[in-house]
């Protein structure tokens, strides 16, 4: 007696083989396997992205140099019809001339002469600004200590909004350069609201606000 074999076909992850001869009721298995899937090696962290991360604590000292505090600004909407900006034109001159010369002087630093800084704050702010750059300053020093760190300021521009007998505002932009103890250096800008007063014909900054 003759028995026919049967033909099957095997499926193989994916593809089609060609078809075995086998057993009427045999099984055939065929393990496949999984291709090992390697992790990705994390990468090294270059030698100059490190000495940019250190370097980036300059960035922080001069944003806080531009940023450091915010004091409210006096509301000036209900005098505006006192403003002589735009009349007053030698008025208006003086006070951004004294003001722009003043943010120069405050917002450059010094590593090795911190008592420039608490001079002039005594002699250009007043008011809750004294005390709020004084704070300031005991926070900025120890870093810029560290990376004995130079900071000059200049204003490049200012525009007088209000101008009300001894009482002003103004808009100023000040370029900055900070310069490590090993030669690195970086740049920023800052944008200020401000406030002032005058007295005995010298201008005195109540307030700043970054604009």
């Amino acid at each position: 007696m003759t028995t026919r074999m049967k033909k099957r076909t095997v499926k193989v992850a994916g593809r089609y083989r060609e078809p075995v001869t086998s057993e009427p009721d045999d099984a055939v298995d065929v393990p496949v396997e999984e291709p090992a899937v390697e992790e990705p090696a994390e990468p090294a962290v270059p030698r100059k992205s490190r000495a940019r991360l250190v370097f980036a604590a300059v960035a922080v000292v001069m944003a806080a140099l531009a940023g450091w505090f915010i004091v409210e600004a006096r509301h000036t909407n209900a005098v505006v019809a006192h403003n002589t900006a735009l009349s007053d034109v030698s008025g208006t001159a003086d006070a951004g001339k004294q003001i722009s010369s003043a943010l120069g002087t405050l917002f450059s630093y010094r590593y090795d002469d911190p008592a420039s800084n608490d001079r002039a704050a005594k002699d250009l702010l007043t008011g809750p600004a004294l005390t709020q750059y004084a704070r300031l300053f005991g926070q900025v020093r120890q870093l810029a200590a560290e990376q004995k760190l130079v900071v000059t300021s200049t204003a490049v521009a200012s525009g007088v909004k209000l101008l009300d007998g001894d009482r002003a505002a103004l808009l100023v932009f000040l370029d900055q350069t900070g310069t490590r103890g090993d030669g690195q250096r970086s740049t920023g800008a800052a944008q200020l609201s401000v406030t002032a007063e005058r007295t005995g014909g010298k201008w005195r900054i109540t307030g700043m606000s970054a604009a």
